[in-house]
């Protein structure tokens, strides 16, 4: 099992900054995270490209991308705009760039229908295309809204049946949220052989805290029983955005957990 750190731990760094910040803290795995994008709107194109230079330079590459998730671009996805289809391309195109093998994306904001999960299942289609092209497994993740199409793992499997190479992002603190029992949940997607990826981290099972694990209430050990046999990449998206200290600290935990409980 790989392990990946997201640049959200230290999420006001520019993206290549939090990079390097992992690096220089002995994380040998990252995953680029859009929250390093959000709060610097009108920036993207020149941020991705400046993002990939730097990392260039640096001689480090990225193992995943999780590409926006922003509400105006999915809904824009759903509507069908091709100037979404484009952005999130443009977002693969640079993953594949900067050495990501994996690409995570949301399903779309849709109230649980059948017609929201064909228009899911017309989208993906598309994005998995290109993302087969470029070498990457796109990855569907759960969503953090209970009411939405893609809460669940029974309809991220449903879509994965209907997208040939469609991969999945179990998020484990959205489960936490939305059936607070996680590993029966993650157990079923991996009987299914289909996670390219699972996000680790914690919250009260009321709301997507991102914190650290054992600081809420997912039982990680049963977590790690049910991916006892998984041999794809576990992220840690845990959210810092404090002093660097404090971020460094989160860091060390986070690998004394991983020692502890996955290793």
């Amino acid at each position: 099992m790989r392990v990946a750190y997201a640049t959200m731990l230290y999420r006001t760094l520019p993206p290549a900054e939090a990079v390097v910040k992992l690096h220089n803290m002995g994380v040998d795995y990252y995953e680029l995270s859009y929250d390093n994008f959000i709060n610097r709107k009108g920036q993207e194109d020149a941020l991705l490209e400046e993002t990939q230079a730097a990392l260039k330079r640096q001689g480090l590459t990225v193992s995943s991308v999780h590409l926006p998730y922003d509400k105006p671009t999915l809904d824009m996805l759903a509507q069908g705009k091709e100037g979404a289809v484009t952005r999130m391309i443009r977002w693969m195109r640079a993953a594949r760039d900067m050495g990501a093998t994996i690409a995570v994306i949301h399903t779309l904001p849709l109230k649980r229908s059948e017609s929201a999960m064909a228009a899911n299942i017309s989208v993906l289609s598309r994005l998995v295309k290109e993302a087969r092209e470029l070498g990457l497994a796109l990855a569907v993740e759960n969503r953090l809204e209970g009411d939405l199409v893609g809460s669940n793992v029974d309809e991220l499997i449903k879509m994965a049946s209907s997208v040939d190479g469609l991969k999945l992002c179990i998020d484990v603190g959205h489960l936490n949220v939305n059936t607070r029992n996680p590993p029966d949940e993650i157990s079923k997607a991996s009987q299914a052989n289909l996670i390219a990826e699972v996000h680790a981290h914690d919250n009260d099972g009321y709301a997507d805290e991102h914190a650290l694990p054992m600081t809420g209430t997912v039982d990680w050990y049963r977590v790690a029983g049910a991916l006892l046999h998984f041999d794809g990449q576990i992220t840690y998206e845990v959210s810092c955005g404090g002093p660097e200290a404090k971020c460094d600290n989160y860091v060390r935990f986070l690998k004394m957990f991983n020692r502890n409980v996955f290793s």
